[in-house]
């Protein structure tokens, strides 16, 4: 049995450590900041998300917590100015459902308490979730484990991955005039140049209302509304519009399927919450790259317009 093992390890060492130094060759070669974020979800988004929130040094009392209207229609910079408060992230990623943005902030609240949370949404966001994501693995990343994070990783490790996205962590960081941009500001926002955008003809007439909501996603948001009423944190519940070329085209079960949607999420948010519809106006063609998601100049505007909408709801109650 002794002289098996001593074979075998004969065996294995060579060509591990012929592997190890491969790879200690190609992270010096390249860098390790220019490696794929680690694979905590099935969504590349996701993982990158996680990794800018662990290379910031942000402790935040404002979260933003959703899919890309979050991260493309939220401009950091109105935030910061209107809460007057630069301790704010924001997390999201692409297509999260309310279920796991849920989860995330759960998760995050329970390594630093903040006293805000904003979610920009549209009907997407009310889908039924598919992606995985290990929660734990993320924790461990969070909270600097490194013994638990070492194990995370060796147990999640899938070669494909990495190779898959090594270009692609390349490509996402650096094509700012495409929609898989995910170069972020310094918090956490990824902004849409307003000039030279490579726009899409399928992405720029497609209203998303083909997609069917789970009731689910709509208890989910009830979740995050009284998790935040019972931590004394204020939710804020910005419902990002259609460009303005697109709303005259709906059809009249367009219309109806958009109302009843809205009307679930004004049902549950309001009572304790805010809530603004930023259909109740018109938005321009100018200020979008795609049927729903603004540009930079567009983003400034819809997140002014909503929060001055939050100050004069204040103004009107007795």
């Amino acid at each position: 049995m002794k002289k098996f093992i001593i074979k075998t390890l004969r065996f294995l060492i060579p060509p591990l450590v012929i592997l190890g130094i491969g790879l200690f060759i190609y992270v010096h070669t390249i860098g390790i900041e220019n490696l794929p974020a680690l694979n905590f979800s099935s969504s590349y988004s996701y993982n990158e998300k996680i990794r800018f929130l662990k290379n910031n040094s942000i402790t935040p009392e404002v979260i933003a917590v959703g899919s890309s209207m979050t991260l493309n229609n939220l401009s950091s910079e109105v935030v910061t100015k209107e809460f007057q408060n630069n301790n704010y992230l924001n997390v999201s990623s692409w297509g999260v459902k309310t279920s796991e943005g849920y989860k995330l902030l759960k998760s995050l609240y329970d390594l630093n308490e903040f006293k805000q949370v904003i979610s920009v949404v549209n009907i997407g966001d009310f889908t039924k979730a598919s992606k995985k994501i290990d929660y734990n693995f993320i924790h461990h990343y969070l909270t600097n484990d490194d013994l638990k994070t070492t194990y995370s990783i060796a147990r999640n490790f899938d070669l494909h991955y990495y190779l898959k996205n090594i270009d692609y962590a390349n490509y996402v960081r650096n094509c700012n005039k495409d929609y898989d941009y995910l170069n972020y500001d310094d918090y956490g926002m990824v902004k849409f140049s307003t000039h030279g955008f490579n726009i899409k003809d399928e992405r720029w007439k497609n209203n998303r209302l083909d997609k069917v909501p789970d009731i689910a996603e709509y208890s989910y948001l009830d979740s995050i509304a009284n998790f935040c009423t019972k931590n004394n944190i204020e939710y804020y519940v910005f419902h990002s519009p259609h460009r303005m070329g697109l709303i005259q085209e709906l059809n009249t079960q367009e219309n109806e399927k958009f109302d009843s949607h809205l009307k679930k999420i004004d049902r549950i948010v309001s009572p304790k919450h805010y809530f603004v519809n930023a259909n109740d106006t018109t938005w321009h063609d100018a200020l979008f790259v795609d049927g729903i998601h603004f540009n930079e100049t567009g983003a400034k505007l819809f997140t002014q317009y909503c929060f001055d909408r939050v100050k004069y709801a204040a103004q009107q109650k007795p």
